[in-house]
């Protein structure tokens, strides 16, 4: 019996490498292999963008179809790094407030920190694999998510 499901929110629902290449005319991954990331990633914070992502565009249909479940739903979202954390926090918090989702929030202050909610009877919808494979191996079940159609059909093998 799955008791509680965790959304991430970048890449799941909210459309951050959207909004970076808008802003930067580059994309997080070419800055990563150029090791300018950071820079670019601190005037993403500072400029408050992380609430103005849009939402990806299919998460309205997964929001839908998990609102309709039983089983509570929680965010699970990282704020990258704890010198981050108090910045990015409250921007998430106002970009689910903007978008009507009333979830409980859970902002951990790295990705490497969310398998510590993983148990037995929970589920995480991610995007990036070495999240699914932390929380696999905390005995959670990891659903790394694609697009909304496999994430849904994945859960409704799990509900």
């Amino acid at each position: 019996m799955i008791d509680t499901i965790y959304i991430d929110m970048d890449g799941v629902i909210a459309d951050f490498s959207k909004r970076y290449k808008e802003k930067f005319h580059v994309t997080p991954e070419e800055t990563r292999n150029n090791k300018e990331f950071n820079s670019y990633f601190d005037k993403f914070i500072s400029d408050g963008e992380f609430s103005t992502l849009d939402l990806m565009p299919d998460a309205t249909e997964l929001l839908n179809f998990v609102s309709e479940l039983d089983t509570p739903k929680e965010i699970l979202s990282s704020t990258a790094r704890p010198q981050n954390h108090g910045m990015i926090a409250p921007q998430k918090q106002m970009w689910l407030n903007k978008h009507n989702i009333h979830y409980k929030a859970n902002f951990v202050p790295g990705k490497s920190l969310k398998y510590k909610y993983a148990t037995s009877n929970s589920i995480i919808i991610d995007d990036t694999q070495s999240v699914i494979d932390d929380w696999n191996k905390a005995g959670g079940i990891g659903i790394l998510h694609t697009d909304a159609i496999s994430t849904i059909a994945i859960l409704k093998m799990y509900l």
